[in-house]
């Protein structure tokens, strides 16, 4: 059977959406359609989550830096590669999600409907791509831990 041609709400010929929502329901228990981003429940949602995971973060490297000032650099060439390729992964997911989401809307409406109204660029799928898309800013903190235990500046 022939996949249907790509359009503007379906620029990879087949919708993305459901099938990333289930993939979502096998990990977090429900599907994306019901996520909801609520300030003060939903993880790192506050300024107090956000600068205690900022504390640690730079007790984290700050230390590691001087644990290792005496050391030898780790050699850890395959953990990096793993790291880089599920960050790479995420990434190109996230992509393609937003352009499934975002292209239709941009090419009819204009970019500034897309980013300043609500039914533009705040639809629940996109709540949902911009939440996960914060989320990647902390596992790619890990880079860093990565720089330190390698020695490198």
């Amino acid at each position: 059977q022939q996949l249907p041609g790509s359009t503007l709400d379906r620029p990879f010929g087949v919708h993305l959406w459901p099938i990333f929502s289930k993939a979502f329901e096998l990990v977090a228990g429900y599907p994306a359609e019901d996520f909801k981003f609520v300030p003060g429940e939903t993880p790192l949602s506050t300024l107090k989550q956000t600068s205690v995971f900022i504390v640690i973060y730079y007790t984290i490297i700050f230390g590691g830096r001087e644990l290792m000032r005496d050391r030898e650099p780790f050699k850890l060439r395959t953990l990096f590669l793993i790291h880089n390729f599920y960050l790479t992964a995420i990434s190109a997911i996230l992509l393609a999600l937003f352009t499934e989401q975002l292209l239709g809307t941009v090419v009819r409406r204009g970019i500034f409907f897309a980013i300043c109204e609500a039914e533009g660029g705040w639809t629940q799928p996109l709540v949902v791509l911009y939440y996960l898309n914060y989320l990647t800013k902390y596992l790619e903190l890990l880079d860093t831990c990565f720089l330190f235990l390698k020695k490198k500046p």
